[in-house]
């Protein structure tokens, strides 16, 4: 869920895969770069269950966002700037760091999953 109102949920999704969404857009993801939402009205929702993806690169743990077009995979992390410069990621200890990786790149990766009422 990316944000929300009374009466609908905005999904992170493209605006054609959701049949039940009557609005879309964009909203940033991560350090200079957007993704699209739909909102859909609560009233077609029957669970929401949130997933967290972790994966270790070189012994750190990453937060894994998504996958690229191009089979690549969008990491964030949140941590010491030396760690981050280690991996190559772009960005700062204030807004986060970010980057792209090959999935054999990963040592390990984790899904968590989370039902919400």
């Amino acid at each position: 869920m990316v944000f929300s109102g009374k009466e609908w949920v905005a999904l992170r999704s493209d605006p054609g895969a959701i049949p039940d969404g009557f609005e879309s857009g964009t909203s940033p993801v991560g350090q200079g770069h957007s993704g699209p939402w739909v909102k859909v009205p609560r009233s077609r929702i029957d669970d929401i269950v949130l997933i967290r993806v972790t994966g270790t690169i070189r012994g750190h743990e990453v937060a894994v966002s998504q996958r690229m077009p191009d089979g690549r995979v969008r990491v964030t992390f949140i941590g010491p700037p030396a760690v981050a410069r280690e991996l190559g990621l772009d960005g700062d200890q204030y807004m986060g760091w970010s980057g792209l990786f090959e999935p054999e790149d990963f040592d390990s990766i984790e899904v968590e999953e989370t039902r919400r009422a």
